[in-house]
C-alpha cells in the first residue's frame, strides 16, 4: 500500500454533489450519499483545489507566536464540465432557475437571469475521491458559493463553470485496508 494519493474523482458515487444546508455528510468516504444529495456534474481533469483556512498569528512582546486566530474558512474550487439545470441550480439557486420541459418545438430549457442579487443559498457540498481502494471525501454541511469565475464560450474547449465554495470542510480518508 502506498501513502501517495492520486486525487481522481470517484465516478461510481459521483464527483460533486450538493444537498440542503445542514445535510449530514456520509459517515465514511465509501458510503453512498443519502437521497438528499444530488450529483451536480463532472469536474474536469484539473480536479479540485482546496485552500486551507487562513488566519492571523498573535505574537507576544518578545515576538514569539502565542496563538493563531482563523480569519478565513477553507475554500474549494473546480471546473464543472456540465451546463444544465442541476448546475444552474447549484450555482445560482434553485429559486432563480426557470425550467421548461421539452415539447414538440424545443428541448428542455433551463435559464437564469444573471444580476447582482442572484446567488445560491448556503448548502451542503461534497466531493468524492478514489485511488484504487483508497477513498476520500471532502464535504461541508454549510458552504457558500462566494465566486464564480468568468465563463468562456469557444469552439476548441469545453464550457466550464468554476465556483469557489467557502465553508468549514471535513476531510475523511479511508485507506481501503479492511480486516476480516
Amino acid at each position: 500500500m502506498s501513502n501517495v494519493l492520486i486525487g481522481a474523482g470517484n465516478e461510481a458515487l459521483g464527483f460533486f454533489l450538493t444537498a440542503p444546508k445542514g445535510t449530514t455528510l456520509p459517515s465514511t468516504p465509501g458510503t453512498t450519499p443519502g437521497s438528499a444529495w444530488t450529483e451536480v456534474g463532472s469536474i474536469d481533469v484539473n480536479g479540485i483545489s482546496l485552500k486551507l483556512p487562513n488566519g492571523d498569528i498573535i505574537k507576544n512582546w518578545a515576538n514569539n507566536a502565542e496563538r493563531k486566530i482563523n480569519t478565513e474558512n477553507g475554500a474549494i474550487s473546480g471546473n464543472i464540465m456540465h451546463t444544465n439545470k442541476k448546475v444552474f441550480e447549484a450555482l445560482f439557486g434553485e429559486d432563480n432557475v426557470t425550467y421548461t420541459a421539452a415539447d414538440s418545438s424545443h428541448g428542455n430549457i433551463s435559464s437564469v437571469t444573471l444580476s447582482p442579487d442572484v446567488s445560491a443559498e448556503p448548502a451542503a457540498y461534497l466531493f468524492l475521491v478514489k485511488d484504487g481502494d483508497t477513498l476520500v471525501s471532502i464535504g461541508t454541511t454549510n458552504g457558500l458559493i462566494t465566486d464564480i469565475a468568468d465563463v468562456t464560450f469557444n469552439p476548441t474547449q469545453a464550457v466550464v463553470w468554476t465556483p469557489t465554495i467557502e465553508g468549514s470542510w471535513t476531510i475523511s480518508h479511508d485507506d481501503g485496508q479492511v480486516t476480516s
